[in-house]
This record gives structure tokens, C-alpha cells and sequence, in this order.
């Protein structure tokens, strides 16, 4: 992940040193380092957590004598957490090296969007127990969430409407901070997208925790 970050030096250099380079090198599937962090966080919840639940071998660890609830915190730090904070301290260190200064709430947008998307990945895992119907189904709503989302953001924006800005925020925060970058004052409909994203991502995580607790053996 580190060592990916080198496309935030080339974005910001191309950019003629303006915000600009700095956003686009965080926006999703550009961005190397963010696309491992997910990548890992999906690989660890679906196809080993969810792997156990699918072979059925999860019973072994529901029997030890530990309970649901550090096993479950167990599983959720070591599959969704760990990758996370691996790529927040390349990126606090990579910007250290280079000496450029990223804003903090560009890292909390794409912190908050990871929280919410792999807590929707596991609720899926939970609940099909299928690696690959989980798959497809995650691919599935976040990429239409984010596409289409995001396309009327920008359709919204070359119209000049903000009406809507707020409601759909959270599907693409980033096309917001594009246009931010751009000139346009849109902080406060970028926080109310990562107060939404926050909002559906603990709402995620509590019935995430719930299901775990009730699972059969």
C-alpha cells in the first residue's frame, strides 16, 4: 500500500500542485492503496469468514468456550479492521515523506465509505453464506450505489442544482470533493454524506453483531 501511494506524487505533479491531483488520486479504483485495503477487507469477511460459515467448520469456532461477543470483535478486528488501519498509516506516512499535505477529511471519506461498505459485505456473508452469491451481491449494490450515485451528482452540478446535493451525498462523496476541489464550497454536503454513510455503516455493524450472536449450529 505504501508503495502504491506513488500516484498520489504523479496525480498532484500533473495537477500543477492544485488540490485537484490530491483528490483524484483518492478517488476509488484509482487509487491503488485503497482498492488493496477493500479488496483485503472483502477477501478476509467473505471468502475466510465466510468460508467457515459456508463449509459449516464455523461451528468449531462457535464451540470453544469463548463468547459470541469477543468472538465476534476477534473476527471483525482481524478481518475488516486490520486492513483499514494499515492503509491509514501508509497514507500518514506517505504524506509525511512527500510532504504533501492531505486534508483530513478526504481520509475520513474514504475511512467512513470502508466502514460502511465491508460492514454491508459482511451482513451479505451472514446472511447467504455464500462467498459467491455475497460476492456478486456486494459488487452489485455498492457499484450501483457509487456509479449511479455519483453520475447524478455530476448531472445535478452541470445543471447548477444542489437542491439534491444533500440527499445523495452519500453515494459518491467524492464527485463532490471534485467539485470542491474545483472552486465550489460543498463541505457541508460532504459531511452530511459521511454522517449518512457513518449512520448506515453503524446500523450495518449492530445487525451484523446481532446475527452473529443468533447463529445456528
Amino acid at each position: 500500500m505504501l508503495v502504491s501511494n506513488i500516484f498520489l506524487t504523479a496525480f498532484y505533479e500533473r495537477s500543477g500542485f492544485q488540490p485537484l491531483g490530491i483528490v483524484l488520486s483518492f478517488v476509488p479504483v484509482i487509487s491503488v492503496s485503497e482498492t488493496l485495503a477493500f479488496a483485503i477487507g472483502l477477501r478476509n469477511l467473505v471468502f475466510v469468514t465466510g468460508d467457515h460459515l459456508y463449509r459449516g467448520s464455523i461451528i468449531s469456532f462457535l464451540t470453544m468456550p469463548v463468547k459470541r461477543e469477543l468472538l465476534f470483535l476477534f473476527v471483525y478486528v482481524t478481518d475488516n479492521f486490520v486492513p483499514l488501519a494499515i492503509w491509514v498509516l501508509t497514507e500518514f506516512l506517505y504524506s509525511y515523506l512527500s510532504g504533501i499535505g492531505v486534508p483530513s477529511l478526504l481520509l475520513v471519506t474514504f475511512v467512513v465509505g470502508y466502514f460502511f461498505s465491508e460492514n454491508l459485505v459482511f451482513f451479505l456473508t451472514l446472511l447467504f453464506r455464500s462467498p459467491g452469491v455475497s460476492t456478486l451481491l456486494a459488487m452489485f449494490i455498492l457499484g450501483g450505489v457509487f456509479v449511479f450515485g455519483g453520475a447524478i451528482l455530476y448531472y445535478q452540478l452541470l445543471q447548477g442544482a444542489t437542491t439534491g446535493l444533500y440527499a445523495l451525498s452519500f453515494s459518491n462523496p467524492f464527485v463532490l470533493w471534485i467539485a470542491n476541489s474545483l472552486g465550489k464550497d460543498l463541505v457541508p454536503e460532504i459531511v452530511t454524506g459521511l454522517l449518512v454513510d457513518g449512520i448506515l455503516g453503524t446500523l450495518f455493524l449492530l445487525v451484523d453483531f446481532m446475527m452473529f450472536r443468533r447463529l445456528e449450529l
